[in-house]
């Protein structure tokens, strides 16, 4: 059997060793807040979450240290106070990814050091009332913005419906020759609403644990101004035995003219730690593209340091890069908790095949572990 197939593995597991031995020793890193007597709160947190990727594009291997995109590392910082019978939080959130696990690939490997203004996650004021709802108003999510990624596995820091973000900038190779110009990411997708904009958004109220969303913005960051819009319905129960999220939307993109659909549910046995997990979505700008997507979960306490999820999914999608192509990916995902040093140590083997009418492609194959800080 070729060696070569065996450097992802290898990697993969030495990256463990090292940061399990950091994360037994380290002493945990925690939020900082500030709260003044008038009861103002001043809170500063973030994470980073790095690792070792391994893409195997069915000639050759790449390794490289970059960024997880399936959650990236960010700051943020939160302002909280009241305004008699208002509730008021302004929030602004910046990632930063100089080689992100989305856009390193066989033919970019270096960092980009630069910060542009797209890094800008959150800029917003937060307005909430128990009666009239929640008011959002500046740079954030809209309303339809993870509707296709409710997830309650525990493995959503490595594997969720948003299969492509371990590594969407890899290219697909022709069988027995050179890179093609479809990238994985464009392969995959899970149509998950219209992001974080410069948008006003309304949340209802929660009754008996729906509530519905709506939202209209425009992409300013990126100086994209056709508006946008959306509207999501949301559920959100915990039972005795069960946990069970919700959610679904529908979204208008007039830049491109697109509607966008998207909805997952996912519920967890709390006895038994088993989760199942589905999502769906599509769609429509002159060509309909969509795809489901399911996952298995297990997590449980094992050791004392906190509890260990794991996980199985399929991915199957039709239509999502051009019209007739079919995109599938499997993928196994496992994550140790350490719980007082606010900590995830996390692993994901995962492979892409994409096909179309016009060549045959070769499978990739991604493996990819590394660690969250939380602070």
């Amino acid at each position: 059997m070729d060696a070569r197939r065996f450097r992802p593995a290898i990697a993969l597991a030495a990256f463990a060793n090292v940061f399990l031995a950091q994360s037994a020793l380290a002493e945990g890193l925690k939020p900082i807040e500030y709260v003044y007597a008038n009861g103002t709160k001043i809170k500063l947190s973030g994470q980073l979450n790095v690792g070792v990727l391994s893409y195997d594009d069915g000639a050759a291997t790449n390794t490289t240290f970059v960024d997880n995109d399936n959650s990236s590392s960010r700051a943020r910082v939160q302002l909280f106070t009241s305004l008699g019978a208002w509730n008021l939080e302004s929030v602004f959130e910046a990632e930063y990814q100089p080689l992100a696990s989305n856009t390193v690939s066989q033919l970019n490997k270096t960092p980009n050091w630069n910060f542009p203004k797209t890094n800008i996650r959150k800029a917003e004021i937060i307005l909430s009332n128990d009666m009239y709802g929640k008011f959002y108003f500046g740079q954030g999510s809209m309303a339809s913005d993870g509707t296709a990624e409710v997830d309650k596995s525990g493995t959503g820091v490595i594997a969720y419906a948003s299969v492509s973000d371990s590594a969407a900038g890899y290219f697909f190779r022709f069988s027995g020759a050179g890179l093609s110009k479809r990238r994985v990411g464009s392969a995959f997708s899970d149509f998950d609403g219209l992001s974080r904009k410069v948008r006003v958004r309304y949340d209802t109220p929660s009754y008996n644990g729906f509530s519905l969303h709506t939202s209209w913005g425009q992409d300013l960051l990126a100086e994209r101004n056709n508006p946008l819009y959306d509207i999501a319905a949301v559920y959100n129960g915990d039972m005795e035995a069960f946990s069970i999220g919700a959610a679904a939307a529908v979204a208008r993109d007039t830049r491109t003219n697109t509607n966008i659909f998207s909805a997952s549910v996912s519920g967890l046995h709390k006895e038994s730690g088993v989760s199942l997990t589905l999502a769906t979505g599509g769609r429509n700008d002159g060509g309909m593209g969509y795809y489901g997507y399911a996952k298995l979960g297990y997590e449980h306490r094992f050791l004392p340091v906190g509890s260990t999820a794991a996980s199985v999914d399929v991915y199957l999608g039709d239509d999502i890069a051009t019209t007739a192509p079919n995109s599938t990916s499997v993928g196994l995902a496992l994550v140790q908790n350490f719980d007082d040093q606010n900590i995830k140590l996390w692993g994901t083997w995962r492979t892409y095949r994409y096909d179309d009418s016009t060549a045959s492609y070769e499978n990739g194959q991604a493996v990819f572990g590394g660690v969250l800080f939380k602070f």
